[in-house]
């Protein structure tokens, strides 16, 4: 009778390890489904056509973490691994001329922020993470929120709906590709029931054959099917209208987390791929060199979501 329960202890870390290894093989293959194809350069270029665009995009940002750049950047690829590096989480916020607005993603209260922030304190090497104020409090405004669209569903890019939606009096659109509505894995499963818990949140599913999507009342947004990160991972397109001035942007999520992931093409740390955030390395190393020719060839500003330096350098206002 003991010796039975003793195997069957001792048996309970192999069991866990293969659980582990299932899931993790299982997210791979998923995610290697998703390689949607991309928009030209010219095709995203001829989508700026029209009148009806929106008039500004800021950004607020919910924490700040310091950390190495060898916690996001692969460090045998990365040529200056002694710079500083600071992750930002933040939320997007377009404006168009009636006063309606629309966010991409929406970042994390400070409850939120201090529970993601510990595990990358204690594993990843990085500084006690810094809670900034939530979009629901910088947005007192938060009636004019007409639509939301999510980069992905990681709870540090989603947590934030929840406060948001109270200040929300309505269902608003959630806009969301195939795969980002349909499916998921063990990284994104929390962000995705923070997201159906947020009583103002409507999924929408954006349909039509060609890769930009556009967003139903949100003329000048489109939405690219990205994959490589996560299930449903989307690349943003805005085109703001500034006067007589069309600025070109691109929300590019966690494709990387550090610009010199896109200028050197830079994969980020392989464990991290690997089990973290089970990714699609190839598709990751196309959409890098994808995003570079966009801001290359088109002169696209690229946001990239977690690396507050170059969003401060981006010329983008900051909404504090």
């Amino acid at each position: 009778m003991w010796k039975r329960i003793l195997l069957v202890i001792g048996a309970l870390p192999l069991l866990a390890l293969v659980g582990l290894a299932t899931g993790v093989g299982w997210a791979h293959l998923a995610i290697r489904r998703e390689r949607a194809p991309l928009p030209s350069v010219e095709e995203v270029q001829s989508s700026a056509a029209g009148e009806d665009r929106p008039i500004s995009i800021s950004w607020i940002n919910t924490a700040s973490q310091a950390m190495p750049r060898s916690a996001v950047l692969d460090p045998r690829r990365d040529a200056f691994p002694t710079r500083p590096y600071v992750m930002s989480y933040p939320a997007f916020v377009l404006e168009w001329s009636d006063g309606r607005l629309l966010l991409v993603d929406t970042g994390m209260d400070r409850e939120g922020a201090l529970r993601f922030g510990k595990p990358i304190e204690r594993l990843g090497g990085a500084q006690p993470i810094e809670p900034l104020r939530s979009v629901a409090e910088r947005l007192p405004s938060g009636a004019r929120v007409a639509g939301l669209v999510f980069t992905h569903l990681h709870v540090d890019h989603v947590e934030g709906v929840g406060a948001l939606c109270a200040e929300i009096p309505r269902p608003v659109p959630v806009f969301m590709t195939k795969a980002q509505r349909e499916q998921a894995n063990y990284s994104t499963r929390p962000g995705r029931w923070l997201l159906e818990k947020a009583a103002c949140a409507k999924p929408v599913v954006l349909d039509g054959d060609g890769p930009l999507l556009g967003l139903d009342g949100f003329p000048g947004v489109f939405v690219i099917a990205a994959g490589g990160h996560t299930p449903g991972s989307q690349i943003v397109i805005a085109h703001v209208r500034k006067g007589e001035k069309l600025q070109t942007y691109a929300m590019t999520g966690d494709i990387v987390n550090q610009i010199d992931g896109i200028n050197d093409d830079i994969p980020k740390p392989f464990l991290y791929s690997l089990v973290v955030v089970p990714e699609d390395g190839e598709r990751l190393g196309e959409l890098r060199r994808y995003l570079r020719e966009l801001r290359n060839r088109a002169g696209v500003v690229l946001l990239v979501s977690h690396d507050q330096a170059e969003l401060e350098a981006s010329g983008v206002a900051r909404r504090d």
